[in-house]
């Protein structure tokens, strides 16, 4: 894509929404899940993170790749890391967002803490947090490539998933 198609893709990017762009849904996993299934289930789907959930599916974390590398380089075996549970390796402080969270306030969220990924949550009327959806940064440059050139939607008019 030229640079100038960069441009004007990037400046459509940044009047869009999470939830123009997000992957709605999440592939999760309750937090006893052990790793070795967290990894069958990544290699089915062809992630690189899962979403850990409590007992009512709740956000409790997100276990990636780089969790597991960092559990074996920390001094866990092997067999220690691959039979215990995803809440032994996994991350507890989750960057999140909301659905109605402009585009561009995501980017920087990505940016300033140095992920891939945010966990797209609802809040319950409990105070805790749903998840519902996934912006990656594939996802972010594949809405740039895309070349959608239809108008930006009216954040009023665009429904939740």
């Amino acid at each position: 894509m030229p640079r100038q198609e960069w441009r004007l893709a990037l400046e459509k990017v940044m009047k869009k929404y999470v939830r123009d762009v997000m992957h709605a849904g999440v592939i999760a996993c309750p937090a006893e899940t052990s790793v070795e299934e967290a990894i069958r289930l990544m290699q089915t789907h062809r992630i690189h993170a899962l979403v850990v959930v409590d007992g009512p599916g709740y956000l409790a974390g997100i276990v990636s790749q780089t969790d597991m590398l960092k559990a074996w380089q920390d001094g866990s075996t092997y067999e220690q890391v691959v039979h215990g549970p995803v809440s032994n390796v996994m991350t507890r402080s989750v960057v999140s967002c909301m659905p109605d969270m402009t585009l561009d306030r995501a980017i920087k969220l990505l940016n300033r803490n140095r992920i891939h990924r945010l966990v797209v949550v609802e809040e319950r009327n409990d105070g805790r947090f749903w998840p519902v959806g996934i912006l990656s940064m594939t996802d972010l440059v594949r809405d740039m490539e895309s070349g959608d050139t239809s108008e930006v939607p009216n954040p009023e008019q665009t429904p939740l998933p």
